[in-house]
């Protein structure tokens, strides 16, 4: 196993901490951090699974893999990645405004739905969108609005209006987090889910309708092109939704969720 020199590899090429405000970082002593780096003790797979996500490595490149090794444009690619996730490059938003300079809420129909996932950053598209302004929702925030196709989001009845605030950093996504998805690769293009956050484990996000007739499904996180975090919706219809059918979805996602969990689990437990 490489997993010894990969940490030491890691702690030296991550801001060089010592091992011993590593191991702070982690949950663990000093000596601990020592012994794993020399080989002197193997950690138990919980401490392995909190150390592959605090460097946002897999458990297998953990422990297989010679990360020192790894050819310059690979470790590119993950940067890039890494940056693109984080909004510090690649994501371009346009956005319009007022002849008072204060930012429109564009408005995306289901007919242009479409087009927006090519057009997204196009200024000229976005600019022929239709435009609005709500006074109630908070300043400084920038909004667009998507109406919502088929019953996949009950209660929210098709042609509801849904306004989403825009989501520049995806690692601030908290799990459960109701959005707006744009992305390639989709065929719906643009689709309002429940957003779970697997891409420090995986590199994908999982989105989870609130209608059970609807399979949960993952999405690469470099096809993600924007997400918007549900802020407001309009509708004609007003949403009902019985507790028992609420608590029956909870239960489900849990299941589903420690299934995949035991799967990864057993995946791994045979490194």
């Amino acid at each position: 196993m490489f997993f010894g020199k990969n940490l030491r590899y890691l702690r030296e090429t991550n801001g060089k901490p010592s091992q011993e405000k590593l191991g702070k970082q982690l949950g663990l002593t000093r000596s601990a951090i020592s012994s794993y780096e020399d080989g002197r003790a193997e950690p138990k797979f919980d401490t392995l699974n909190t150390i592959a996500n605090h460097f946002n490595v897999t458990v297998d490149q953990l422990l297989n893999v010679d990360l020192s090794k790894l050819s310059d444009e690979v470790l590119k690619q993950k940067k890039n990645l890494d940056k693109y996730i984080q909004g510090e490059n690649l994501r371009v938003l346009a956005i319009t405004t007022d002849n008072k300079q204060n930012e429109n809420i564009e408005f995306v129909p289901v007919k242009a739905s479409a087009g927006y996932t090519t057009g997204y950053a196009d200024s000229e598209y976005i600019s022929e969108l239709p435009k609005y302004h709500l006074p109630f929702l908070p300043k400084g925030k920038t909004y667009r609005a998507f109406e919502v196709k088929g019953d996949s989001m009950l209660p929210l009845k098709p042609r509801s209006i849904v306004i989403g605030e825009y989501v520049e950093d995806f690692t601030s996504i908290k799990d459960g987090m109701v959005g707006i998805v744009v992305a390639r690769n989709l065929s719906e293009g643009i689709v309002l889910k429940k957003i779970y956050n697997r891409v420090p484990q995986h590199g994908v996000f999982v989105l989870k309708s609130s209608n059970l007739a609807y399979p949960s499904y993952e999405i690469a996180a470099e096809h993600v092109i924007e997400i918007w975090k549900f802020a407001a919706y309009i509708s004609k219809e007003f949403p009902e939704e019985t507790n028992s059918l609420g608590d029956l979805k909870e239960a489900f996602w849990r299941l589903e969720d420690e299934l995949r969990d035991m799967k990864d689990h057993q995946q791994n437990s045979l490194f």
